[in-house]
């Protein structure tokens, strides 16, 4: 199945050739909350931030895009085809930063690095060792003894390790320490250059972590899709107002 072009509220219709990821009227539903049909199309090289304050409905939408989610809605198409024809396969393609770290708290850091790498083909020792490096994890510490931010640390090296064309990253700088934010900020942007063939998908509720790292803005409010547009084209419209000031009116709009 191919795509069909997605509409946005913010611009003209976008192609959908080739998109990496799309949601076809993606819809879910839970006893409190519904996340009201999105349709978007992403394409290979875009850094996306999926933005909205908490109960927006990002977490949802994450999951749903790296193919862990299968009661919904619409359609989650990888390459124009449905997400659940391809799990689990297609999930040696998307690397996942889960809001919650899984694992065993008992294993050292080493250990659950190694014990994930046998889930990956592609998995890549000797970057997995660089990144722990740059980022100063604690190799022989247990996972249930790290900090917050060091989990998060390890999440990022495990979702980044095997080079995945696709990396969807929930809240990876939610609760840490301005050090740590910025750190991880850094560690991602080296890894995601603008003009890339990879593409990034994060979700955030801190306004300035976008004006780092993101091309392309996707506003989730109250579980609807208020505004999907380019970085650029949000400030052409608001000459001289900072980025940040720009989504927080985006947010506060009714």
């Amino acid at each position: 199945m191919t795509a069909p072009p997605l509409s946005h509220p913010d611009g003209p219709p976008v192609p959908a050739a080739d998109p990496a990821l799309a949601l076809d009227r993606f819809e879910v539903r839970f006893p409190r909350f519904h996340l009201r049909p999105i349709s978007l199309s992403i394409r290979p090289g875009e850094r996306v931030a999926l933005v909205g304050p908490n109960g927006a409905g990002k977490s949802t939408t994450m999951r749903g895009l790296a193919g862990r989610l299968s009661d919904h809605g619409g359609a989650v198409l990888f390459r124009g085809r449905d997400m659940r024809e391809l799990v689990p396969l297609v999930r040696a393609e998307i690397g996942f930063l889960p809001e919650t770290l899984l694992s065993y708290g008992w294993m050292k850091v080493s250990e659950h690095l190694d014990f994930l790498a046998t889930f990956y083909p592609s998995w890549d020792h000797g970057y997995a060792a660089g990144l722990a490096e740059r980022l100063r994890l604690p190799l022989g510490d247990a996972v249930g003894t790290l900090s917050k931010g060091t989990r998060v640390k390890l999440s990022f090296v495990a979702a980044e390790a095997f080079r995945p064309p696709v990396l969807l990253l929930d809240e990876p700088t939610s609760g840490l320490d301005p050090v740590v934010r910025r750190e991880i900020i850094d560690t991602i942007a080296e890894r995601f250059p603008a003009g890339g063939r990879r593409l990034v998908v994060f979700s955030t509720h801190l306004l300035e972590d976008v004006e780092w790292l993101a091309d392309r803005v996707v506003v989730l409010v109250e579980g609807a899709l208020r505004a999907d547009v380019s970085v650029g084209q949000l400030r052409r419209d608001r000459p001289g107002e900072g980025l940040p000031s720009i989504l927080f009116s985006l947010l506060s709009d009714g």
